[in-house]
């Protein structure tokens, strides 16, 4: 497909703009060479016009005084006006110029009293045509002028309007693909889309549709690596809880050795049968420790499946006693046969998120509650800006910590936004949370107040949902 180019429709518009102008220069130059020709035409009959009166001046000088100086005028002036008729070749002007004509031959032969009538009315005759000449030359200039003034607005509005019209097309060419690319990057933003689809032939749109999409693909790309990263955190979390809890079960195996050990040459079947079976359970308790913590290292899809809540959050405590502090009481009130629909490790993660922030929030003696329940009435209120509806399981982690400033608290869910000292934390715990939230087509919402606490809302919606 042939490339276009917003320079090129840039450019053609401006060549439009000053072919337009260029045209309405002509066209008011015409006009005006029209209008000084017009001009020139009235100076010749006005010009004309003073020569006749003149002529009838000395006419009237001579008939009155009878003075040879002005008979020589007006032979002068007679000569003057039959070259004036003579020059313009106009059909209306034949007539006139035949009356000149005989009033020159009365004028230059003979004067006499007969004469002196026919100059007389010859003269007037004259007179009369010049003066009607300069008129019709007077009204037909203020014609042209008026008709000039009438082109040149309306060739103006119509010049402003093409200027106009052009303008919105050269917009239309240029907004039209950037609005577009506007209205992917909101798409982008809502998650509704990974990449921009422009389609436009326009090589400028191309190129930045092309390096918007790379940048979008590097920043995917890093933002797995930072998740990646904090899911490494949160492993070490688990890991130092996991130490615990696996110390424990191979405890109870390395007594109920020594135990056998010792008892080996005894005739007690039950006792070795107790010890074995407690070893097997014990083992399996460590098998499933370890796959749990398998599990939740593992990369793998997005994958939704039912399962209890109040295991999961008990799988959470047990793997974060590593972070709690004795000082930290962990209160649970889920119901038992609650259940949650989603992906279990990443809503893992989340949790171990959230409960680590809380601990970190206490600094002295405090409690942490984690409660849950589900609602399925259309009347409970939407969390702001939320777009999950019933029903749906409400989960809530509340801390009795040092609490949140106002300033951080429409912060604190960005990536890398963090109020703690450097190296303590890598500020995406709570980006994590809330991106997982959004995977899960859930909301989440923060209250607090500075020296009482935080509390997390969570909603997600509930297992009969259509995922």
């Amino acid at each position: 497909m042939r490339q276009s180019s917003l320079q090129f429709k840039v450019t053609l518009g401006y060549y439009l703009i000053c072919a337009i102008a260029l045209c309405l220069s002509l066209f008011t130059l015409i006009e005006l060479r029209t209008i000084s020709m017009q001009l020139v035409s009235s100076e010749q009959v006005y010009l004309l016009l003073n020569n006749v009166l003149e002529m009838r001046r000395f006419e009237k000088n001579y008939f009155l005084y009878h003075q040879n100086e002005d008979f020589d005028h007006l032979q002068s002036y007679v000569t003057s006006v039959e070259q004036m008729l003579h020059n313009d070749n106009e059909d209306n002007f034949i007539s006139i110029r035949q009356k000149t004509s005989e009033y020159a031959n009365l004028v230059h032969h003979s004067v006499d009293n007969a004469t002196e009538k026919a100059i007389r009315t010859l003269g007037k005759e004259i007179v009369t045509f010049a003066e009607e000449s300069a008129t019709t030359q007077r009204i037909q200039v203020h014609q042209a002028l008026e008709k000039h003034r009438f082109a040149l607005i309306t060739s103006m509005v119509v010049v402003v309007l093409c200027i106009i019209l052009l303008g919105r097309l050269v917009s239309y060419w240029i907004l039209l693909p950037l609005k577009h690319i506007e209205k992917s990057m909101v798409d982008v933003v809502k998650g509704e889309v990974t990449s921009i689809d422009i389609r436009s032939n326009d090589r400028e749109i191309i190129s930045l549709t092309r390096a918007f999409n790379f940048v979008l693909q590097e920043l995917q790309q890093r933002q797995k690596h930072l998740l990646r990263s904090e899911k490494l955190a949160a492993l070490g979390t688990l890991l130092s809880g996991v130490a615990h809890e696996l110390n424990n079960p191979l405890s109870n195996i390395s007594t109920s050795c020594q135990i056998m050990s010792e008892e080996i040459e005894s005739d007690d079947v039950e006792l070795r049968r107790e010890l074995l079976a407690q070893i097997d359970e014990q083992t399996r308790r460590t098998s499933h420790i370890v796959r749990s913590l398998l599990d939740f290292a593992q990369e793998r899809e997005f994958k939704k499946t039912v399962f209890p809540l109040a295991s999961l959050i008990a799988e959470v405590i047990r793997f974060s006693k590593g972070i709690i502090p004795s000082r930290v009481k962990v209160r649970v009130e889920i119901p038992d046969l609650l259940t949650l629909s989603g992906d279990r490790q990443r809503l893992q993660q989340a949790f171990i998120n959230l409960l680590k922030n809380a601990v970190d929030a206490i600094p002295e003696m405090g409690e942490v509650l984690i409660r849950a329940q589900s609602h399925d009435s259309a009347k409970t209120p939407l969390l702001a800006g939320g777009r999950c509806h019933p029903p749906w399981v409400e989960i809530m982690v509340q801390d009795t910590g040092t609490g949140i400033s106002e300033e951080n608290l429409s912060r604190i869910f960005d990536p890398f936004f963090t109020t703690k000292p450097v190296g303590k934390g890598s500020g995406l715990g709570l980006a994590v949370v809330f991106d997982v939230v959004e995977e899960h087509e859930g909301d989440v919402a923060v209250e607090s107040t500075v020296g009482q606490g935080t509390r997390f809302t969570l909603r997600l919606p509930a297992q009969n949902i259509a995922v």
